[in-house]
């Protein structure tokens, strides 16, 4: 793509600190570090999981390899009722306030994950979730996590026991509800390279190729827009966020409808931006960046599309971008791409450098020439030559990278119109008056101070109440159009100028 190029060179020392508040965790500290709440782990109730037939259901796995409309699962699910209050050990802290702590523990566990049913916090409440190592810990979830709900899906915990450290201040407007309706136990490894743990990560076929290998150099912008997607606590997808004509920064995500089908699905899932191996075949990638929580807004099963709005919008530390589309029933030129989670690892890249065909409501990828798609790939979006979606993953090959089998993804331009209601198409909501077939990428940078490490490129680039940190470099690459909006801080004695690319 040519791009145009404002360049902003900062000399000053001038940096403004500026807090995001649209994070799932806060910043906080647990208060049983190093066990000094409770002296021993032993001392801590711990709720124990029963046992199941764990090669029953990899067995059940291995004979649905070949089905092509199927997300990955990864966890055996125990529907449960456990309130923290009641069941987990109180200690008061005078003058402060009161911690419950609770252990839950499933034997063989790679990992576990646990949805709260009931989630209400007061102001000043915070919410801990680790291992007994603490070498992973998520939190402080808090009231800023509340929703009109009441449920909060967590991402998992690395090991086969957790603990749930519950802190609540001392005169509170109400008191806090955390009742656990769900536990995820992970029997397949799909944590990977975390810390002192190396899990099976679902292990993907070989030729599938990560997101910064040299394959994914002209994919970067779009990479950024690709989640992972974990439904109910057992089930992996993925999913892309997609622009609208407002280019508003809607946080629009598309996905398969055969992984989020309804309300509760949408509610349930847990959405993972960024993670990626940081070089082409490296190892661990961060899982810190997550949402919990969506809203469904238009799903149909012809199509196989689904796409939900996030319960908040991803943050600019999430450094998101909103895809670009391609609404027209034309054949996407070669060479089409898509960027997928297979068997929920790390993001990965697959190219093919033919047409597809034409198969009525999917678009037919015969043989990639760089990659494949697999379970777990399902709902990721699906380019054109342009950096346009098209489509998204229905179902592919999931057995051998040398197979030509055919892998299909839903048309873009069917799930458009779709069954022809709001609930059933993609035009009420990215495009209401159906103005255009094409719509550009969006990268929209708000609310937060950026430095030179973070991207500002895209086919439109909107800065929205930016401050800019001292002593960087930014350089603004656009296809389109560039867009400030709000306030824009730049310290003073900036030099700035405009060049072409």
């Amino acid at each position: 793509m040519e791009r145009n190029l404002i360049y902003i060179l900062l000399f000053s020392l001038l940096s403004l600190p500026f807090q995001i508040s649209a994070q799932i965790t806060q910043l906080g500290e647990i208060r049983n570090k190093d066990n000094v709440i409770t002296r021993d782990y032993r001392e801590i109730p711990t709720i124990h999981l029963p046992t199941f037939d764990i090669e029953q259901l990899r067995a059940e796995d291995k004979s649905s390899e070949d089905e092509k409309r199927r997300p990955f699962r990864f966890a055996k699910g125990f529907d449960v009722s456990i309130d923290i209050k009641k069941k987990g050990i109180r200690e008061q802290i005078p003058n402060y306030g009161s911690v419950w702590i609770l252990g839950i523990r499933s034997a063989e566990a790679f990992s576990l994950n646990v949805i709260f049913g009931t989630y209400e916090l007061p102001p000043g409440a915070e919410l801990f979730i680790y291992n007994k190592k603490q070498s992973q810990i998520v939190g402080a979830l808090t009231s800023r996590n509340n929703s009109d709900a009441k449920v909060l899906p967590v991402q998992p915990i690395v090991g086969d026991e957790i603990i749930v450290e519950y802190f609540e201040p001392s005169h509170v407007p109400f008191e806090g509800k955390l009742i656990i309706s769900r536990v995820g136990h992970d029997y397949v490894g799909f944590l990977c390279d975390f810390g002192d743990y190396i899990g099976y990560c679902g292990t993907p076929q070989t030729c599938n190729r990560d997101i910064s290998c040299s394959e994914g150099d002209d994919w970067q912008d779009e990479s950024h827009s690709v989640c992972r997607i974990i439904i109910d606590g057992i089930y992996c997808c993925s999913g892309s966020l997609i622009n609208n004509v407002d280019n508003d920064g809607t946080a629009y995500v598309l996905t398969a409808d055969h992984c989020i089908n309804s309300s509760y699905e949408a509610t349930n899932s847990v959405f993972l931006f960024g993670y990626r191996h940081s070089t082409c075949g490296g190892t661990g990638g961060s899982t810190s960046n997550t949402i919990s929580g969506a809203t469904l807004r238009g799903n149909w099963d012809d199509s196989d599309f689904a796409l939900v709005e996030l319960s908040s919008v991803p943050p600019a530390n999430f450094h998101p971008y909103w895809n670009g589309w391609d609404n027209s029933s034309d054949t996407p030129a070669e060479p089409v791409v898509c960027v997928h989670h297979p068997v929920g690892d790390v993001k990965k890249i697959s190219v093919d450098d033919s047409d597809p065909s034409d198969n009525g409501d999917f678009w037919e990828v015969t043989d990639w020439n760089v990659g494949t798609v697999e379970h777990g790939s399902s709902g990721a979006p699906f380019y054109d030559s342009d950096h346009r979606v098209v489509g998204q993953v229905h179902g592919g090959n999931n057995i051998f990278c040398s197979s030509n089998e055919t892998s299909e993804y839903g048309k873009f331009s069917v799930s458009w119109d779709g069954n022809g209601t709001n609930a059933t198409r993609l035009q009420n909501w990215l495009d209401p008056a159906n103005t255009t077939t094409e719509l550009s990428g969006l990268r929209l940078v708000q609310n937060s101070t950026i430095d030179s490490n973070t991207p500002v490129t895209g086919d439109i680039v909107v800065f929205d109440d930016i401050t800019v940190s001292a002593s960087a470099a930014i350089g603004v690459e656009f296809e389109e159009r560039f867009e400030a909006t709000g306030t824009l801080n730049v310290p003073v004695g900036t030099t700035l100028s405009i060049e072409p690319e």
